[in-house]
């Protein structure tokens, strides 16, 4: 178990690693394209050094927003709380923050966060009603394990980062379609 948690621990590292590098080099080529030269290689690197961190230390937060996750209510979810905490004192993991994404018949579940202090579990509606206090427990026991191991840091930075990403892609994409491909006229009336 702590070999796969330093396993963890170690893919984000190289993860952040290679996501800035890939950016800074992204941003040397669209320096290149666009004419601006080193100064949006620095651009790049400021960039994809805020948005690792944001990443880091924000990614569970964002997930869960675009997962329209909500809190889950104590009240409403008793069996629910009852269910983690249970799990939590077996595995000597701290409690997560607990949520639930309505509206959503499709039974699923996922862990995401951190680190074990800093995790959340999001539960739908639909595998709330359609699965009993046994199974919903195995569920919940294999997100926990997600925690327990860190794979929900690895997982929460590849989701934000791909995403990052894609939106970066899409802008360099407008940006060239709409310059003509970075390519400056003169103003003399030659290319």
């Amino acid at each position: 178990m702590y070999e796969e948690i330093g396993q963890n621990k170690r893919n984000s590292v190289i993860l952040v690693i290679v996501f800035v590098a890939g950016i800074v080099f992204l941003g040397y080529l669209f320096g290149l394209v666009a004419g601006f030269g080193p100064w949006a290689m620095i651009f790049a690197f400021i960039i994809s050094s805020l948005m690792a961190l944001a990443g880091y230390f924000n990614g569970d937060k964002i997930v869960l927003a675009v997962s329209r996750a909500r809190p889950a209510d104590r009240s409403k979810y008793p069996q629910l709380y009852n269910i983690v905490e249970e799990l939590t004192i077996a595995s000597g993991l701290p409690m997560p923050r607990l949520y639930i994404i309505h509206d959503d018949d499709a039974p699923n579940a996922f862990a995401t966060g951190r680190d074990p202090a800093h995790s959340s579990i999001a539960v739908t509606t639909g595998l709330m009603d359609r699965l009993n206090r046994t199974e919903l427990q195995g569920v919940l026991a294999h997100e926990l394990s997600h925690v327990g191991d860190y794979d929900i840091l690895f997982a929460t930075l590849i989701g934000i980062l791909v995403g990052m990403v894609a939106m970066l892609s899409d802008f360099f994409l407008r940006y060239t379609f709409w310059t003509g491909g970075g390519r400056r006229k003169n103003s003399s009336g030659g290319s």
